[in-house]
């Protein structure tokens, strides 16, 4: 079955580069696994999204495309593509969203095909670069273990229907901090709220993740 990219994506035909590396954004944060409480198919929707967005972005693949929309795109050459061109992955960069996370839900070989297109060199030197980067994965791991935090918040009825912010307060040291946060629209209970940077600090001043459970607040 043929996919409308751009009834994914929520755009017209006519939508601006900028249109559609906007609305993939937004789709993005609202699926990745760390706000999605239905996991499985928070991926596979990432996944579609990603596709579409991959397809759209490139004026190659979208003259085809609107030339002929029955004319599908193999996902992996798409993926492929979106992380071999800067221009493309540019709105990847930035999310919130853990690397390793994307290496496993565009698959291995990806990987390796983007280590080769942008690196350069052959299987050793790419599973040398592998390691050091496993290596380096290994350490973050047990570095955020340590360092992040995890908070369960009780939300009102009303913010989680219709979205809003709400004040909390938690320890990330010493002392107590205050901050304020937005609720997404529609949330669910058992979503998970990740905020980069909010964690505990380390003696260089870095800083783990704060992780907010959400449940409803009882009346």
């Amino acid at each position: 079955m043929t996919k409308d990219y751009y009834r994914i994506l929520g755009i017209s035909e006519d939508a601006a580069p900028v249109e559609i590396k906007k609305a993939y954004r937004r789709l993005a944060l609202r699926f990745h696994p760390d706000v999605s409480s239905d996991s499985a198919h928070s991926e596979e929707r990432f996944r579609d999204i990603t596709e579409a967005y991959g397809v759209l972005i490139d004026p190659a693949k979208k003259k085809r495309y609107d030339l002929d929309h029955s004319r599908g795109f193999q996902r992996e050459e798409v993926f492929r593509d979106i992380f071999s061109h800067s221009d493309f992955r540019d709105v990847l960069d930035d999310l919130p969203v853990k690397r390793e996370w994307l290496d496993k839900l565009f698959n291995i070989s990806r990987v390796i095909a983007y280590e080769t297109l942008i690196y350069g060199g052959g299987p050793r030197e790419i599973l040398k670069r592998g390691l050091v980067r496993l290596a380096a994965h290994s350490a973050s791991k047990l570095f955020h273990n340590v360092m992040d935090i995890h908070e369960h918040i009780k939300v009102s009825r009303e913010i989680m229907s219709q979205g809003g912010y709400i004040t909390i307060e938690y320890k990330p040291g010493f002392s107590m901090r205050r901050i304020r946060i937005s609720i997404p629209k529609s949330i669910k209970p058992g979503t998970v709220l990740r905020i980069a940077g909010m964690g505990r600090k380390n003696f260089r001043k870095t800083a783990g993740d704060l992780y907010l459970h959400v449940d409803i607040a009882s009346l």
